[in-house]
Protein backbone atom coordinates (compact mmCIF):
# COMPACT_ATOMS: atom_id res chain seq x y z
CA UNK A 1 0.00 0.00 0.00
CA UNK A 2 1.62 3.63 -0.69
CA UNK A 3 -0.12 6.81 0.57
CA UNK A 4 1.13 9.81 -1.63
CA UNK A 5 2.03 12.81 1.01
CA UNK A 6 0.25 15.10 -1.08
CA UNK A 7 -3.05 13.79 -0.87
CA UNK A 8 -2.36 12.85 3.30
CA UNK A 9 -1.81 16.75 3.19
CA UNK A 10 -4.79 17.62 1.01
CA UNK A 11 -6.78 15.18 3.28
CA UNK A 12 -5.58 17.37 6.39
CA UNK A 13 -6.45 20.51 4.37
CA UNK A 14 -10.23 19.54 3.76
CA UNK A 15 -10.45 18.57 7.13
CA UNK A 16 -9.21 21.50 8.25
CA UNK A 17 -11.72 23.70 6.29
CA UNK A 18 -14.57 21.14 7.49
CA UNK A 19 -13.78 21.89 11.30
CA UNK A 20 -13.75 26.13 10.45
CA UNK A 21 -17.19 26.28 9.61
CA UNK A 22 -19.52 28.39 11.85
CA UNK A 23 -22.23 26.12 11.61
CA UNK A 24 -22.57 22.93 13.96
CA UNK A 25 -22.11 20.02 11.61
CA UNK A 26 -25.15 18.64 12.69
CA UNK A 27 -27.07 21.40 11.24
CA UNK A 28 -28.62 21.68 7.42
CA UNK A 29 -27.62 24.22 5.45
CA UNK A 30 -30.18 27.15 4.50
CA UNK A 31 -32.40 26.28 1.76
CA UNK A 32 -32.41 28.33 -1.37
CA UNK A 33 -35.26 29.60 -2.07
CA UNK A 34 -34.67 32.39 -5.33
CA UNK A 35 -32.66 31.17 -8.21
CA UNK A 36 -28.93 32.09 -8.00
CA UNK A 37 -29.43 34.50 -10.73
CA UNK A 38 -31.72 36.47 -8.79
CA UNK A 39 -29.55 36.69 -5.58
CA UNK A 40 -27.94 39.80 -4.94
CA UNK A 41 -24.76 40.16 -2.57
CA UNK A 42 -23.76 43.51 -1.36
CA UNK A 43 -20.38 43.80 0.48
CA UNK A 44 -20.44 45.63 3.99
CA UNK A 45 -19.76 49.09 4.04
CA UNK A 46 -16.16 47.92 5.69
CA UNK A 47 -15.66 45.26 3.30
CA UNK A 48 -16.76 47.67 0.44
CA UNK A 49 -14.14 50.29 1.58
CA UNK A 50 -11.26 47.56 1.50
CA UNK A 51 -12.32 46.93 -1.95
CA UNK A 52 -12.24 50.61 -3.29
CA UNK A 53 -8.83 51.38 -1.87
CA UNK A 54 -7.82 48.20 -2.19
CA UNK A 55 -6.39 47.98 0.90
CA UNK A 56 -7.66 44.67 1.63
CA UNK A 57 -5.77 42.00 3.44
CA UNK A 58 -4.32 39.07 1.59
CA UNK A 59 -3.25 36.83 4.38
CA UNK A 60 -4.99 38.36 7.77
CA UNK A 61 -3.44 37.15 10.63
CA UNK A 62 -6.57 35.10 12.59
CA UNK A 63 -7.28 36.28 16.39
CA UNK A 64 -9.44 35.78 18.95
CA UNK A 65 -10.19 32.47 20.97
CA UNK A 66 -11.59 30.69 18.06
CA UNK A 67 -8.84 31.16 16.13
CA UNK A 68 -6.76 30.07 18.49
CA UNK A 69 -8.59 26.41 18.70
CA UNK A 70 -8.90 26.75 15.42
CA UNK A 71 -4.97 26.44 14.56
CA UNK A 72 -4.14 24.02 17.90
CA UNK A 73 -6.84 21.52 15.98
CA UNK A 74 -4.85 22.33 12.35
CA UNK A 75 -1.84 21.79 14.35
CA UNK A 76 -3.15 18.68 15.53
CA UNK A 77 -4.45 17.49 12.63
CA UNK A 78 -0.89 17.91 11.13
CA UNK A 79 0.94 16.02 13.05
CA UNK A 80 -1.96 13.02 13.66
CA UNK A 81 -2.04 12.82 9.48
CA UNK A 82 2.04 12.78 9.50
CA UNK A 83 2.29 10.04 12.02
CA UNK A 84 -0.30 8.41 10.28
CA UNK A 85 1.85 8.15 6.76
CA UNK A 86 4.93 7.21 8.72
CA UNK A 87 3.29 4.59 10.04
CA UNK A 88 1.24 3.32 7.14
CA UNK A 89 3.46 4.14 4.25
CA UNK A 90 7.50 3.98 5.64
CA UNK A 91 8.54 4.17 1.85
CA UNK A 92 8.03 8.15 1.90
CA UNK A 93 11.39 9.30 2.91
CA UNK A 94 11.58 11.13 6.35
CA UNK A 95 13.27 14.03 4.58
CA UNK A 96 9.85 14.46 2.65
CA UNK A 97 8.04 14.42 5.76
CA UNK A 98 10.50 16.74 7.19
CA UNK A 99 9.72 18.87 4.10
CA UNK A 100 6.03 18.64 4.79
CA UNK A 101 6.15 19.39 8.45
CA UNK A 102 7.81 22.68 7.71
CA UNK A 103 5.67 23.74 4.98
CA UNK A 104 2.69 23.50 7.60
CA UNK A 105 4.42 25.37 10.46
CA UNK A 106 4.96 27.93 7.86
CA UNK A 107 1.33 28.51 7.49
CA UNK A 108 0.70 27.80 10.67
CA UNK A 109 2.85 30.89 11.46
CA UNK A 110 1.10 32.74 8.28
CA UNK A 111 -2.53 32.30 9.79
CA UNK A 112 -1.38 34.00 13.06
CA UNK A 113 0.18 30.88 15.26
CA UNK A 114 3.38 30.84 17.04
CA UNK A 115 5.43 28.13 16.10
CA UNK A 116 6.11 26.86 19.39
CA UNK A 117 2.43 26.18 19.81
CA UNK A 118 2.35 24.06 16.10
CA UNK A 119 5.49 22.27 17.55
CA UNK A 120 3.35 21.58 20.92
CA UNK A 121 0.22 20.10 19.26
CA UNK A 122 1.78 18.77 16.14
CA UNK A 123 3.58 16.57 18.66
CA UNK A 124 0.71 16.12 21.10
CA UNK A 125 -1.50 14.35 18.08
CA UNK A 126 1.48 12.63 16.94
CA UNK A 127 2.29 11.12 19.69
CA UNK A 128 -1.16 10.16 20.24
CA UNK A 129 -1.67 8.02 17.21
CA UNK A 130 1.52 6.05 16.91
CA UNK A 131 0.48 5.09 20.85
CA UNK A 132 -3.07 4.03 19.06
CA UNK A 133 -1.40 2.27 15.97
CA UNK A 134 1.18 0.50 18.60
CA UNK A 135 -1.74 -0.57 20.90
CA UNK A 136 -3.60 -1.69 18.03
CA UNK A 137 -3.86 -5.35 16.90
CA UNK A 138 -2.27 -6.28 12.98
CA UNK A 139 -5.42 -6.34 11.74
CA UNK A 140 -6.53 -2.95 13.63
CA UNK A 141 -3.23 -1.73 12.13
CA UNK A 142 -4.29 -2.37 8.70
CA UNK A 143 -8.11 -1.21 9.16
CA UNK A 144 -6.58 2.09 9.97
CA UNK A 145 -4.14 2.11 7.02
CA UNK A 146 -6.66 0.93 4.73
CA UNK A 147 -9.06 3.24 5.95
CA UNK A 148 -6.80 6.69 5.29
CA UNK A 149 -5.94 5.16 1.99
CA UNK A 150 -9.52 5.46 1.30
CA UNK A 151 -9.41 8.57 2.02
CA UNK A 152 -6.53 9.51 0.24
CA UNK A 153 -8.01 8.29 -2.84
CA UNK A 154 -11.50 10.38 -2.73
CA UNK A 155 -9.38 13.58 -1.54
CA UNK A 156 -9.62 16.44 -4.31
CA UNK A 157 -6.30 16.56 -5.69
CA UNK A 158 -3.97 19.20 -3.79
CA UNK A 159 -3.89 22.47 -6.42
CA UNK A 160 -0.68 22.73 -8.16
CA UNK A 161 1.48 26.54 -7.80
Amino acid sequence: MRVRLPLGLAIAGALALAACGDRPADSAPAAQTEPVEDTRTVPSEAAAAQLEDGSAPVEAPLTGDAATTMLTQLAGLGGAMHAAVELCDPTIPADQLAQAKTRQQQEFVKMGGDAAMFDREFASAHDKVRAQYDSATPAQQQQMCAELESMASSAPAPATE
